[in-house]
């Protein structure tokens, strides 16, 4: 029987014999090519994300970056490290639950180049996408000793669709972090099996602790490890393999552990406490499988794009798209298991998928959404890998039979990267600002509850009131317990003068909120808005009763403190009015506001020098909508 193998080598026969090892078949690397297909790849990838750059800040971004003032000064890293309330905006429950220090650290380096220009910060993603793209490469090189192989995998990474929020959306930094320096940790013990340093293997555990900081996700790497030196081990016994890596292992393990129990004492927590998906560990389960199936479905036709995707509670196995997404799952593993007997690195490149999905399977439920795009960016790198492998061979196969059919292939390949790479230009215009991101979201997924509310709110950011209310109504209809709709229609009514309609929302939402108490921490923003209401209404003592309340949940909360130096303003007491106008800008030294009116009172007592000083800070950072009374203080020769 004619076995030709990789590139006219012969390789023996399979028979009853021990699975033979690609890499035994194959050519000595040549990094002839490797500069040639690293300038290609970083072509395309600028090209193609060039129209990102001029994205805005959406969604999340605003909590992270826009009104996160703990970004604005590099002195403030080390508490992104050891302090969660400092990696989000004061007045957002994310920086209590989210633990991504070195994300919100980037995300200062940023702010000091850049101030608040989107344009930078989206120059770092790319920058980033780009080193995660350049180290699969070499991933991938090192596995297969074939610089196709590689440039094809990382062609492919480069331009996938799945990855445009990784990349486009700003807040997802911490996927691209996360995945540099997984890479950069994999590729480190890659070159500890070749050399036995074991500085490579330090460099190797001292990046996978770095991985995790990055983002948790990458906890899956020590698995990665463990099934690449089972895949790699050539004929030698699992026995063997064990005893001559366990040591390894062990390491890994320890330092992923250690990475737990830190994050553990300084968040206090290990998940969200949102509670399972559906009601029922069960449930959660069987949504996951449509998650898991609905995921191979975006890496093998990328369409459907959109920020929330909704997969509804399920409470049977034989319902009809349970048993599909089974299905999907099934042939996907059959695939697995083909491999593990026809190519151990196209089996562990299929590994690296399911291993990936781990972190993210909701075994600690997530808060936000049960899957996203974003949470695949370093699992995708796995089938990735194993669909370049299988067009290197397609075109290798072409080429061996005739030069028409290997300019076919070819065509083929461009075909296929051209297809993703408009995918990926028009899809970017989705993040140019938050309008065409929440119209993009309600169009693909008109009963996601979270895109009709971020709609909601850019409408009454553009003073359509009425607009607003009616997605917010329509976000509750779809989430009658969605306290931030809630509280957004309660301000909307507010703004159209329906005071009562207000009050009643603003109530609705903090009766939901202490049903969940248990489950998330209390939105100070409720309370705040309460005492907006009250104030709006005229009692004032209800008011500064919930901006207490606002305070007491978050102390450092300016505009609560701000609001109670105007209600001890109003009351004759100028020294606790001063004393909560302190506080607030201490909290926030950013606060336009409160520094106007700390201006103005000190400017009745007498301190001319601590008015002027408060007056020119405010005119620093005033925005548009003072411009009155910027304008009267040029007057006075401020």
């Amino acid at each position: 029987m004619n076995n030709p193998g990789i590139n006219g080598k012969k390789r023996p026969e399979r028979g009853n014999g021990p699975v033979v090892n690609i890499r035994d078949y194959m050519p000595k690397r040549d990094f002839s090519s490797v500069w040639v297909h690293l300038f290609a790849i970083l072509v395309v990838t600028i090209a193609i994300y060039s129209n990102s750059v001029n994205g805005a800040f959406v969604a999340d971004d605003v909590s992270f970056v826009k009104e996160n003032i703990a970004i604005r000064s590099l002195a403030n890293i080390p508490d992104f490290f050891l302090s969660p309330k400092s990696l989000a905006a004061g007045d957002s429950e994310w920086g209590t639950i989210i633990y991504r220090p070195l994300r919100t650290a980037s995300f200062a380096i940023d702010y000091a180049l850049f101030g608040l220009r989107p344009f930078g910060y989206h120059v770092v993603n790319l920058i980033l996408h780009m080193a995660s793209t350049v180290s699969l490469y070499f991933i991938v090189l090192g596995l297969f000793n074939i610089a196709g192989v590689a440039f094809l995998s990382a062609l492919l990474f480069a331009v996938h669709p799945v990855h445009i929020e990784a990349v486009s959306w700003i807040a997802s930094r911490a996927d691209l972090i996360g995945m540099v320096l997984f890479n950069l940790s994999f590729l480190s013990y890659m070159r500890y099996k070749e050399v036995r340093s074991k500085t490579w293997l330090a460099a190797s555990l001292a990046l996978s602790f770095l991985a995790y900081v990055g983002k948790e996700t990458m906890v899956f790497l020590p698995g990665l490890i463990i099934f690449y030196d089972y895949a790699t081990r050539n004929r030698r016994p699992i026995s063997d393999t064990v005893k001559a890596n366990i040591g390894s292992w062990v390491l890994f393990a320890i330092v992923c552990a250690v990475y737990m129990v830190i994050r553990a004492s300084i968040t206090g927590r290990m998940s969200t406490n949102q509670g399972w998906w559906g009601g029922t560990a069960y449930s959660n389960f069987l949504m996951m499988a449509e998650a898991t199936a609905a995921y191979i479905r975006l890496m093998v036709l990328p369409y459907g794009f959109t920020f929330h995707y909704i997969i509804d509670p399920v409470y049977s196995i034989f319902a009809p798209k349970v048993v599909v997404s089974l299905v999907v799952i099934l042939a996907s593993i059959v695939l697995i298991i083909y491999s593990h007997f026809r190519n151990r690195l196209v089996f562990f490149s299929l590994v690296w998928f399911y291993l990936g999905l781990v972190p993210i399977a909701n075994i600690i439920p997530i808060s936000f959404s049960m899957m996203a795009e974003r949470y695949i960016y370093v699992p995708s790198a796995g089938p990735i890998i194993a669909a370049g492998y299988g067009l290197y061979r397609l075109y290798r196969y072409a080429a061996e039979r005739s030069p028409g059919l290997q300019r076919l292939a070819a065509g083929a390949i461009i075909v296929l990267v051209l297809i993703f790479s408009v995918q990926v230009v028009i899809r970017n215009d989705d993040y140019k600002d938050e309008f065409a991101f929440y119209s993009s979201a309600v169009a693909v997924s008109p009963d996601s509850p979270p895109s009709n509310k971020g709609l909601a709110d850019q409408f009454y950011n553009r003073k359509e009131y009425p607009k607003a209310i009616d997605y917010y109504e329509k976000a509750i209809a779809l989430d009658p317990g969605y306290v931030e709709a809630l509280l957004g229609e309660a301000v909307a009514y507010r703004e159209t003068g329906e005071l009562g309609k207000a009050l009643a929302a603003a109530k609705k939402a903090a009766l939901v909120e202490e049903k969940v108490a248990s489950l998330k921490p209390k939105n100070p923003l409720i309370k705040f808005n309460l005492g907006n209401i009250y104030k709006e209404m005229g009692d004032l003592e209800a008011a500064r009763a919930a901006w207490e309340a606002a305070v007491e949940l978050n102390p450092e909360y300016s505009e609560a403190l701000n609001h109670l130096g105007i209600y001890w303003q109003l009351k004759g007491d100028n020294a606790k009015a001063l004393s909560m106008f302190e506080r607030s800008l201490k909290a926030n030294p950013y606060n336009a506001e409160t520094h106007y009116n700390a201006a103005l009172l000190y400017e009745r007592g007498g301190d001319a020098e601590k008015a002027g000083g408060h007056f020119r800070r405010f005119m620093a950072l005033a925005g548009p909508e003072y411009a009155f009374e910027v304008g009267e203080l040029k007057k006075k020769g401020y």
